[in-house]
């Protein structure tokens, strides 16, 4: 207890009575609420017309998807509920680059969950038969390690 300052060393009291004691005035704690809406007040505009190109294009490309399409099918503007259903990134607010391509690429992932359900591919054989061709294909190594043995061939004397 030599640590502590005097008033708190005293026995018999509570911390609280001998640290208030030991304030020359009364400190009241006060709650203050923060409102989490987003107001279209606060945010910045983003008016380099480069990057509202670039951002139109990412938009362009995700609605183009389609999940995109099944999305707008299947749920009425009307009816979106954000959380629920992915909502386009705004393009016109300032956000930052990596802010801006962290949303584009959740926006992105969202729209999959949308996607019809996939169906085989179609192949073609030698007399152009149809005949179903697995999607992925087990490969025991990848294509890249012939080329890093070869590469680390030529540097050895």
């Amino acid at each position: 207890m030599e640590h502590l300052p005097r008033v708190w060393q005293m026995p018999g009291r509570s911390r609280k009575e001998q640290c208030e004691e030991s304030l020359p005035c009364r400190v009241e704690m006060v709650s203050v609420g923060i409102s989490t809406e987003l107001c279209q007040a606060r945010w910045e505009v983003e008016t380099d017309e480069i990057v509202l190109q670039r951002r139109q294009k990412q938009i362009d490309y995700g609605k183009r998807t389609p999940g995109y399409q099944c999305f707008l099918q299947q749920v009425p503007k009307a009816q979106r509920q954000p959380g629920l259903h992915p909502q386009t990134p705004n393009k016109n607010r300032r956000y930052s680059r990596r802010s801006w391509d962290a949303q584009i690429r959740q926006w992105r992932k969202a729209l999959h969950s949308w996607d019809p359900p996939s169906q085989p591919l179609q192949g073609r054989g030698a007399e152009g038969q149809g005949m179903e061709t697995p999607l992925l294909e087990p490969m025991d190594s990848t294509p890249l390690d012939g080329l890093l043995d070869d590469w680390l061939q030529t540097l050895e004397p």
